[in-house]
């Protein structure tokens, strides 16, 4: 972990940073070197539960005993209704359980170890997808639907910041934000009252910001069609899943959302990558502000503005 010291006029910050759920991960808080260690540990056990590529995870074990009820931990229990959840709100465009088409497309490793991406995205067959609907939750426990398997993807790396940052607040933070490779959570009574500049960068030009907007709380997460991919058996494809179980194909490569949590966040900014039909209805519907940017690099905001949420 790599970290440091900084001003923001008379407030002490401190910031660090480091990698968790595969993804670069900063953290500043005006806690302390201790707080971010605190953090750190919280982000570890939250993958060690979560990831799907260690054997030893809860997530591994509802997988491997689908159709079974199997004893999981209650942030793990949590993070499953909220998949459902999510899964309700967008009417099935979410959905966690498209593990077996992921790994079918090649996504079976770290996205960092798959094979180079090798020209444009080609759509595979189409296969049938489970319903999370079949999926239940009773007391301490959660049985997928025989067959299936869960994959907490970006709605889990959006919870983890969501929880880090409600840690933080706990324990006192007037300042603090949470970063998790596109998501991003920030709270605390200072930078509800300073408010904090954040560059979003240009999904075209890597190199480029795209412009700012100022942030008092709530939560960012950006996503896009254009990392992520890889190559397999002549085919590439990226992580983002329309309903037939093929890497979506719409005119979006990129999009950007405002909403109260990094979880709901996250799923949003995908959803709006995976249908490209979607647009100032649903984002009025789901209370959030979007910003989508096509192939050309053309961007449209859908209820853009400086959210309105809690700290």
């Amino acid at each position: 972990m790599r970290s440091g010291v900084w001003s923001s006029s008379d407030l002490e910050l401190f910031e660090g940073t480091f990698r968790a759920f595969g993804s670069s991960c900063r953290i500043v808080s005006d806690l302390g070197e201790h707080a971010v260690h605190r953090s750190v540990g919280r982000l570890e056990d939250l993958e060690a539960r979560w990831s799907r590529f260690r054997s030893d995870s809860e997530v591994s074990a509802l997988n491997r005993k689908s159709g079974a009820w199997v004893e999981c931990s209650e942030v793990t229990i949590d993070l499953v209704r909220r998949a459902v959840d999510a899964s309700i709100r967008t009417r099935g465009l979410f959905n966690p359980l498209v593990l077996d088409a992921l790994e079918a497309l090649g996504y079976d490793r770290d996205h960092r170890r798959l094979s180079p991406p090798r020209g444009a995205v080609e759509p595979g067959p189409e296969v049938a997808l489970p319903s999370p609907l079949g999926i239940d939750v009773a007391g301490g426990a959660v049985r997928l639907p025989g067959g299936a398997r869960f994959d907490p993807g970006g709605l889990g790396k959006g919870r983890a910041c969501d929880l880090v940052l409600d840690d933080l607040l706990d324990d006192g933070a007037q300042w603090a934000y949470v970063s998790l490779g596109g998501d991003v959570r920030f709270g605390g009574e200072e930078l509800a009252r300073r408010g904090t500049t954040v560059e979003i960068q240009d999904p075209i030009d890597h190199a480029s910001v795209w412009g700012t907007t100022e942030i008092r709380g709530g939560a960012l997460a950006s996503s896009s069609t254009l990392v992520r991919r890889w190559s397999h058996r002549g085919r590439t494809h990226h992580h983002l899943l329309d309903r037939a179980g093929r890497s979506a194909r719409g005119r979006r490569v990129a999009a950007t959302a405002f909403a109260p949590t990094a979880c709901w966040a996250d799923v949003v900014a995908k959803c709006l990558l995976i249908d490209d039909r979607l647009g100032r209805a649903e984002v009025e519907e789901w209370d959030i502000g979007a910003l989508v940017f096509d192939r050309s690099g053309e961007s449209v905001a859908y209820g853009w503005a400086e959210p309105d949420f809690d700290a």
